[in-house]
């Protein structure tokens, strides 16, 4: 009768066993294709656990994942439905599990994450408060996680990327922040995101997400290039990881190369994200007005203002739009697109810029001087360094306004800068020291970014640490997070 008893055990354990490998099986697969974006056939893939698992929120929660994506790459508000109504299942289904074994750290770090990508969705659908405190059960969760289990690593994305998060929550929602007590430190999300790709085991997501931090936080290029060039390689259907892969081209003034990227992302015409394909087309506009393209900017931009499913960037590219058509001489469409450039998200840079600059030129009119510098900056900003040099070394000091010879200074000293004229970046960065100015503020920090990076390419350290304090102490204007990449460059070749 025992050993009758023992076989029926083992046959069951055995049949468990087999369920719950066929189960992880079904996972890979499912995440391989939704990560190469065969959205439709992952979704099959999952569906098959909900045959095996029923009562599992495996299956739950993977629909639920592919379908947040879609919201995110679309703003297709019935996506954002069943978005909420798989989450749902898989949440209910989480807790029972929860409930029943307090201590099973892999549930709860399963609902940490369907809690995460609620409050995205949440937060994408403007409903900001409800988003802050998906955000801060997400947190709990991951937090419980790591004191069942302090070795499960992949927990630390999930806190890395709230820590990194919220350091850039507008000023008229950090009373949300505070209610919550939810904390932000980017340095310290970027630890933990970085302990998750090389400890972890999702490197996908982690690599993304590290990925972005070593572009936009800390200006490190060739680490972000390699983290994407092996995740394209591997999904070369993925246009997000495409487009992102671009972005930090187009950050390092790799332009061509960028612009390649953007076509491939564009000709692969993902449809269920199709929010991926418009900003490739505002990428592309931006590529065209750095290297003076005014027609082929237009062109671009007006193709991402006219599909674009959000309200980021409007504003910034109805700006750029202007001065292209400006600077080719369309002085109605000029005024048609400042007017649109008052538009667009305010809550980021680049549309706030955009209105500020827009009302200041309905206001006051663009100088001819004004559209030189714009132009002499998109050189800068293409690496055309000789350009700039040569057109302002002797044309700086024969302008009137205070605020243009700064911006020229700025110039003058970036372009001395990447010509290995360090003792003339020096010079012309002292320059606008001197220059009382009320707008254009951000020169004065840029004056000690550039005198800080000079001394350290040419091999004199003195003092360095002092001015890249006082440039950070100080960096509270336009082109903030642009600087303070840059010092964060900097600073991390000073510690080692």
């Amino acid at each position: 009768m025992k050993l009758k008893n023992l076989v029926i055990v083992l046959l069951i354990f055995n049949a468990v066993s087999v369920g719950q490998s066929q189960v992880q099986d079904l996972i890979r697969q499912g995440l391989d294709q939704a990560y190469n974006m065969e959205l439709n056939s992952a979704e099959k893939t999952f569906n098959k656990i909900l045959v095996l698992r029923p009562n599992s929120p495996l299956g739950y929660y993977h629909i639920a994942q592919i379908h947040f994506w879609i919201y995110l790459g679309s703003r297709d508000s019935g996506e954002y439905q069943v978005f909420l109504k798989y989450a749902d299942m898989a949440q209910e289904r989480a807790e029972k599990v929860i409930n029943k074994n307090p201590k099973d750290y892999l549930t709860k770090y399963l609902a940490g994450n369907l809690a995460s990508f609620r409050a995205m969705a949440q937060a994408t659908n403007n409903s900001s408060v409800d988003a802050f405190w998906s955000s801060k059960k997400a947190v709990n969760y991951y937090e419980e996680t790591l004191e069942l289990n302090p070795k499960f690593y992949n927990a630390y994305l999930g806190l890395g990327l709230f820590d990194y998060a919220m350091s850039f929550v507008p000023d008229f929602l950090k009373w949300a922040v505070n209610l919550t007590g939810l904390s932000s430190d980017k340095q310290r999300g970027f630890n933990y995101i970085k302990t998750a790709f090389r400890k972890g085991t999702e490197k996908t997501e982690a690599s993304f997400h590290l990925s972005k931090i070593y572009t936009d936080y800390l200006a490190e290029y060739d680490s972000a290039f390699y983290l994407l060039q092996s995740l394209s390689s591997r999904y070369p259907s993925n246009t997000l990881f495409i487009y992102q892969y671009a972005v930090s081209l187009i950050k390092d003034k790799q332009l061509d190369r960028a612009n390649d990227m953007l076509d491939h992302v564009i000709s692969l015409q993902n449809k269920k994200l199709p929010q991926i394909t418009a900003l490739s087309y505002y990428r592309k506009g931006e590529i065209y007005f750095k290297k003076n393209q005014f027609k082929s900017a237009i062109r671009n931009y007006e193709k991402f203002l006219d599909t674009s499913k959000e309200i980021d960037f409007i504003g910034f590219a109805a700006l750029n739009t202007a001065l292209c058509y400006k600077q080719t001489g369309h002085e109605e469409k000029f005024q048609q697109y400042l007017q649109q450039a008052k538009g667009g998200n305010q809550d980021i840079f680049e549309d706030s810029y955009a209105k500020q600059k827009s009302e200041k030129y309905l206001s006051s009119g663009i100088t001819p001087l004004e559209l030189k510098l714009i132009k002499l900056k998109n050189d800068l900003d293409a690496g055309r360094y000789r350009i700039v040099y040569d057109s302002l070394k002797t044309y700086a000091e024969k302008i009137d306004s205070r605020e243009d010879k700064a911006i020229t200074y700025v110039l003058l000293s970036e372009a001395a800068l990447n010509l290995k004229k360090y003792s003339e970046a020096i010079y012309f960065a002292e320059q606008i020291k001197n220059i009382k100015i009320n707008s254009e503020k951000y020169t004065k920090v840029m004056a000690l970014l550039l005198t800080a990076e000079a001394k350290y390419f040419s091999g004199n350290r003195i003092n360095i640490k002092d001015i890249l304090e006082e440039a950070e102490d100080n960096n509270d204007f336009e082109f903030k997070d642009y600087i303070q990449s840059r010092i964060e460059w900097l600073k991390r070749r000073l510690g080692k």
